[in-house]
C-alpha cells in the first residue's frame, strides 16, 4: 500500500509540475510572437469559458470517481451516461455563451473552441476516473503527462509555423478529443455496456451529486477566472493582455499554494468536534500569515523580476512586474478564501457558502465600475478589493454555518 503510495505520490506530482511548466511556456511563447493584444483576448476569452464549461461539467469527473470507488451497482453503465450527460449540457451551454460572450465584449469564436476544449477535457477525466477509483494514478498521470506534451509541443511548433491564434486553439482541442478516445479505448470492455439508449436512473443519479458537487466548483472557478473575465470589461488591445498576464502570476502562485492545502481536506473531513475543526482551522491561519511573504518579497525584486518578463515576453509586457508587486497583495485573502471553501465542502456547508461567492463576484462587478469611474490604480484596487469582499463573505459563511 505504502509502495502505491508513494508511486501515485511521484507520478502525480511529475504529472502536475509538467502541467504547470507547459502552460507557463505556451502562454509566453504566446504572448512573445502574438503580442499583448492577441494574449489578453485569448487569456479573457478562455477565462469566460472556463465559468461556463466548470457549470456546465457539473464536476462530473469527480462524482463518476466516487462512484466507482463505492462499487456502485451501475458501475459499467456510468461511463456511457456521464458523456451523454456532458453533452447535454453542452448543449444547453452553447446557448446561453453566445450573449454571455457579446455582454462581455469577447471573441465568439475563442471562447467557443475553448468551450470544446474544456468539455473534453473532463470527458477524458470521466473515463480516467475508472483508473483513479481503483487507486491506480499512475496510468492516468502517464496519459496526462503524454497529453500535455504533444498539446504543448504541437502548439509550439504551430506558433513558429506562423498560424493564427485560432488555428493554435483548434489544435488543442482536437489533441484534447484525440486524448478522450485513447482514454476511453483503454478501459476494458469488459467493465464497460454500451448501449444506444441511455438509462435515465443512472444520469440522475449522477446529476443530483454532480448539482451539490459542482457548488464549490465553480466557487472556486469564480475566485481564479472572474478577475479576467471583468477586465476585459473595462480593457483592450495590450493593456488587456499585459493586466491578464499580471493575474495570471498570482493565479499560478495562489494554485501552488492551494494545492499544499487540499491535502489537509481528508483530516478536516474525519473531524468529530469543534476542538478538532478549530486546530486545523489554527494551522491554516499560520498558511494564511505566510502568504503575505510573498507579496512582499516580489515587491522587493520587481526590478529584476522585471527585466526577466521582458527578456520573456517583449517590451510590450514592461508594466508586468509594476502591476504583479500590488496584485500579488491579493494572495493572502484569496488564500482564505480558499480555506473557507474546504471546510464548507468537509462539513457540507457548499450551498451557503455557494451563495456568498455568488454575492461577492456580484459585489466585484460593481466594485470594478466603481474604480474604473474613479480612475486610480483602477485594475488593481479592483483585484484586490474584489478578493477582499469575497473573502469576507465566504469567512461570514462558514462562521453562520458552523458556529
Amino acid at each position: 500500500m505504502v509502495k502505491n503510495w508513494k508511486q501515485n505520490t511521484v507520478y502525480i506530482s511529475i504529472m502536475q509540475f509538467t502541467l504547470l511548466v507547459v502552460n507557463f511556456f505556451l502562454i509566453t511563447i504566446i504572448s512573445r510572437v502574438y503580442g499583448a493584444e492577441v494574449y489578453g483576448e485569448y487569456a479573457s476569452s478562455k477565462s469566460l469559458s472556463v465559468l461556463i464549461g466548470t457549470a456546465a461539467v457539473m464536476s462530473i469527473a469527480l462524482v463518476v470517481t466516487k462512484m466507482l470507488a463505492q462499487n456502485s451497482l451501475n458501475s459499467k453503465e456510468l461511463f456511457q451516461n456521464a458523456y451523454s450527460l456532458i453533452i447535454r449540457n453542452l448543449s444547453l451551454a452553447l446557448i446561453i455563451l453566445i450573449p454571455i460572450t457579446l455582454l462581455f465584449n469577447r471573441n465568439l469564436s475563442m471562447t467557443v473552441l475553448f468551450l470544446f476544449g474544456f468539455i473534453f477535457n473532463e470527458m477524458i477525466h470521466i473515463a480516467l476516473a475508472y483508473y483513479q477509483a481503483k487507486g491506480d494514478f499512475v496510468t492516468s498521470s502517464k496519459q496526462i503527462f503524454l497529453r500535455t506534451i504533444i498539446y504543448g509541443a504541437g502548439a509550439w511548433v504551430l506558433v513558429l509555423q506562423g498560424f493564427s491564434i485560432v488555428s493554435i486553439i483548434i489544435f488543442q482541442v482536437v489533441t484534447l478529443a484525440s486524448f478522450f478516445i485513447v482514454a476511453h479505448m483503454s478501459i476494458p470492455k469488459k467493465d464497460i455496456n454500451f448501449s444506444f439508449e441511455s438509462k435515465k436512473n443512472i444520469k440522475n443519479e449522477i446529476h443530483g451529486s454532480g448539482k451539490k458537487m459542482v457548488l464549490t466548483t465553480f466557487s472556486s472557478a469564480l475566485i481564479s477566472e472572474l478577475d479576467i473575465v471583468l477586465l476585459g470589461l473595462f480593457y483592450a488591445g495590450p493593456a488587456l493582455g499585459v493586466l491578464a498576464w499580471s493575474r495570471r502570476i498570482l493565479e499560478i502562485i495562489f494554485q501552488l499554494l492551494a494545492a499544499s492545502l487540499d491535502i489537509l481536506f481528508p483530516e478536516l473531513a474525519k473531524a468529530q468536534n469543534s476542538k478538532d475543526v478549530t486546530d486545523v482551522r489554527s494551522r491554516l491561519r499560520k498558511v494564511f500569515l505566510f502568504s503575505f511573504s510573498i507579496p512582499l518579497l516580489f515587491l522587493t525584486l520587481r526590478g529584476i523580476a522585471g527585466d526577466i518578463f521582458t527578456s520573456l515576453l517583449g517590451t510590450e509586457f514592461i508594466d508586468v512586474s509594476t502591476y504583479t508587486s500590488w496584485i500579488l497583495f491579493a494572495l493572502p485573502v484569496m488564500v482564505w478564501s480558499r480555506i473557507n471553501i474546504i471546510f464548507s465542502r468537509a462539513l457540507n456547508f457548499e450551498i451557503r457558502l455557494t451563495k456568498s461567492v455568488l454575492l461577492g463576484s456580484c459585489a466585484s462587478v460593481a466594485v470594478y465600475y466603481l474604480m474604473h469611474y474613479i480612475g486610480y490604480n483602477a485594475a488593481i484596487l479592483s483585484i484586490v478589493i474584489s478578493q477582499i469582499l469575497i473573502a469576507t463573505l465566504t469567512t461570514y459563511s462558514f462562521k453562520r454555518s458552523y458556529e
